[in-house]
């Protein structure tokens, strides 16, 4: 782990304990009881996970947690992603038009070909009040390319509405569960066992733009682009 990463992983967890005690540090999706059908939608750039990371996810962490409590919502095996930005957050009707759809794509059609593929490590779990999620360790020069995004989004009208613990650390996760309901004692101590579990390094090189809702189901999720790192 970089000191970078390790800055990182300090300040992700004291995120997770200061959301324990005010929700409000930080935008997290409310509680509900039905992920899948739900009709809030969001606009994101999403990174879906390399198959070897999202399978041992599933062996791992959500197989031993589906055990426990079968009742959580936790994403499909094809739903684990990393949110590389959230354009606009989840809301019934939309807050993004369809303008801001053909922005989005004209910025990331220019943005995405200039940067070079980004490596991932997949370690540690982090309990926030309404999810579970996996920590996502990352480099700087992602720090720098999100905080760019973000950027240039803002000057082409679409600035982010996501409140974010820090503006000048870039966080990254794979959000795995989404409670329905609030999880047993017997759960959260399962929970505290992952704290610090290692899952894997990957490399992603595509990112989407799409719609879909705060599962990220598939029956909700509408892909509107895809667009490839290539380091031209």
């Amino acid at each position: 782990m970089t000191p970078f990463q390790k800055k990182q992983l300090a300040l992700m967890r004291q995120m997770e304990t200061m959301l324990a005690a005010d929700s409000r540090v930080s935008t997290i999706v409310p509680m509900q009881t039905d992920y899948a059908t739900d009709d809030q939608l969001c606009l994101s750039l999403n990174a879906f996970i390399p198959e070897p990371i999202a399978a041992s996810i599933y062996d791992k962490l959500i197989g031993p947690l589906q055990q426990l409590d079968p009742h959580q919502y936790y994403y499909p095996l094809e739903s684990l992603h990393v949110t590389f930005h959230s354009i606009r957050i989840i809301h019934s009707p939309p807050t993004y038009s369809k303008k801001d759809i053909e922005t989005s794509r004209a910025l990331l059609t220019k943005l995405i070909p200039s940067e070079r593929p980004f490596p991932f490590i997949w370690h540690g779990v982090m309990a926030l009040p309404t999810s579970i999620s996996v920590i996502v360790l990352v480099t700087p020069a992602y720090n720098r390319f999100i905080r760019r995004v973000r950027h240039d989004f803002i000057n082409h009208g679409i600035p982010d509405d996501k409140k974010y613990f820090s503006e000048t650390m870039v966080f990254a996760n794979t959000t795995i569960c989404r409670y329905t309901h609030k999880p047993s004692p017997e759960f959260i101590e399962k929970l505290q066992t992952f704290r610090d579990i290692h899952i894997g390094a990957g490399v992603i090189d595509t990112v989407s733009l799409v719609e879909t809702n705060a599962g990220a189901h598939p029956s909700k999720t509408r892909m509107l682009g895809t667009y490839r790192f290539t380091g031209n």
